[in-house]
């Protein structure tokens, strides 16, 4: 899943839990789970049945397929919006909305079977936003151009996460929510070790944790972590290159190589081997410590003011220890650029909402997620879950009134990109089978030679992308 599964050390924050995987940016799964009924929540509604006269104007039923666990605090969020809904289209005013909560790892094989049996059909489908291109070359998915055309919502959204919905001109799906990443800190921390302003630039973040670390002995500055592409790659961004790139053709080429990019790479890289500022503890992990860990990693050392600077989203405060220090100090900035002033794109990961293409209730799938997905309610659910809204303005919004944490991140979020993180076959590259650019990063870390480890990532990179082996 896109910004990494938090799962088990999620599972026991129970509001934090389903958005949090939500958050993943969920890339297409192999599943072969046979279709999960999930738990079935009914919003709103009574579940009396539909007069004729009522069912030609509306469907008895809409099933919303969610992704994840059901969460108290979404279920009265979604009742409210199915009572907003029944207003705003009263031909609706007996529909029954029923919402089925389905596993993130079962949802590929359930839309498979769905599509393909014609059996349990939503009508409307959650889904990773990185699901959504390789969902829509699938054909699970329906067009939305006409209604996108007329929908006061669309000239407001992030330009960025509309263009992840769009392939070949065709929008298939709308962008509900969304996350990203900034650096973590303590402005008292910053304070004492004589820093005025937040970084701009790489030279300026490496100068910082070096003060930092001075100002806090037996403390690191900065976690230059492996195995968090999703975070890595805005330094690749940050310094105009990319990890690969698509022709028209659909063929991959990997941009590892590349001159700018390699920049990034010597820069991250160097932040553990030369300027001393990171750890050796953290080659092979991730935020939360080692593969399949939930504790022990850059997210608990924060929180225990082991750490001075770190990477990760919003969400994660659920993760802190509880014996976390310090917690009102904490801030949030932007992952600097190569050369400022402007900061490096950040990995936007989220959730969509789509109409399911076989739905008998096309229509009517469509003007719920209209209010779904305007901007009060998908705003209050963004806010409710420790996101991000998909409207510009309610993200500059949250810049100025999120107070000193989500500044940062509300910043960030207004220049998000996915490619190729998006790709359908960047989970074998990444996500725990090959594990690519992790593992060059740690060979790198470690001393492996520059230029031969950096071409034989590209080049393995390439070859994945391509044939997905």
């Amino acid at each position: 899943m896109g910004l990494r599964k938090r799962s088990a050390a999620l599972g026991a924050v129970a509001g934090a839990a389903a958005a949090a995987l939500a958050i993943a940016g969920c890339s297409s799964s192999t599943s072969t789970t046979p279709a999960a009924t999930g738990s079935t929540t009914p919003a709103g509604a009574s579940s009396a049945a539909t007069s004729p006269s009522a069912a030609a104007s509306g469907p008895a039923t809409l099933t919303v397929w969610r992704m994840g666990g059901s969460v108290p605090s979404q279920v009265t969020w979604m009742d409210n919006v199915v009572k907003e809904f029944k207003t705003e289209f009263p031909q609706y005013a007996n529909t029954q909305v029923k919402v089925v909560w389905v596993p993130w790892g079962n949802r590929t094989a359930d839309w498979n079977n769905a599509l393909s049996s014609g059996k349990n059909i939503p009508d409307i489908t959650e889904l990773g936003n990185t699901d959504t291109p390789t969902e829509a070359a699938s054909g699970i998915l329906s067009p939305l151009n006409s209604n996108l055309n007329s929908w006061s919502g669309t000239k407001g959204l992030v330009s960025g996460m509309l263009a992840n919905d769009t392939q070949s001109g065709t929008t298939y799906a709308v962008p509900w929510f969304g996350g990203v990443r900034a650096v973590w800190y303590r402005t008292d921390q910053f304070k004492k070790a004589g820093i005025t302003s937040t970084p701009t630039t790489w030279a300026e973040l490496q100068a910082d944790a070096v003060k930092l670390q001075n100002a806090y002995p037996g403390t690191t500055g900065f976690d230059a972590i492996t195995n968090d592409t999703n975070a890595f790659a805005s330094f690749i961004w940050g310094a105009g290159g990319q990890i690969a790139t698509q022709d028209s053709s659909g063929k991959w080429t990997g941009n590892l190589t590349d001159p700018k990019t390699e920049a990034a790479i010597k820069y991250y890289v160097g932040l553990y081997t030369t300027a001393k500022v990171s750890s050796s503890k953290y080659l092979g992990e991730t935020e939360l410590g080692v593969t399949g860990a939930t504790s022990g990693g850059p997210n608990e050392d924060f929180g225990l003011g082991k750490l001075d600077m770190y990477i990760d989203g919003s969400w994660a405060k659920a993760t802190l220890p509880k014996n976390s220090v310090d917690t009102t100090n904490i801030a949030s900035f932007p992952i600097p650029s190569e050369n400022g002033p402007n900061p490096a794109p950040v990995f936007a990961g989220g959730s969509d909402l789509a109409v399911f293409k076989t739905s008998p209730n096309q229509q009517a799938a469509w003007d719920l997620i209209s209010v779904m997905d305007n901007p009060a309610n998908s705003t209050s659910f963004a806010t409710l879950s420790g996101f991000f809204s998909p409207y510009s303005a309610e993200i500059a919004k949250s810049e100025s009134t999120g107070g000193a944490f989500n500044a940062g991140f509300a910043k960030a979020a207004l220049n998000g990109q996915t490619a190729p993180l998006n790709a359908k076959n960047w989970p074998t590259a990444d996500n725990g089978k090959l594990n690519i650019i992790p593992t060059m990063l740690k060979q790198l870390m470690q001393g492996a030679p520059f230029d031969s480890t950096v071409a034989a990532a590209n080049t393995q990179l390439a070859s994945v992308l391509n044939t997905g082996s």
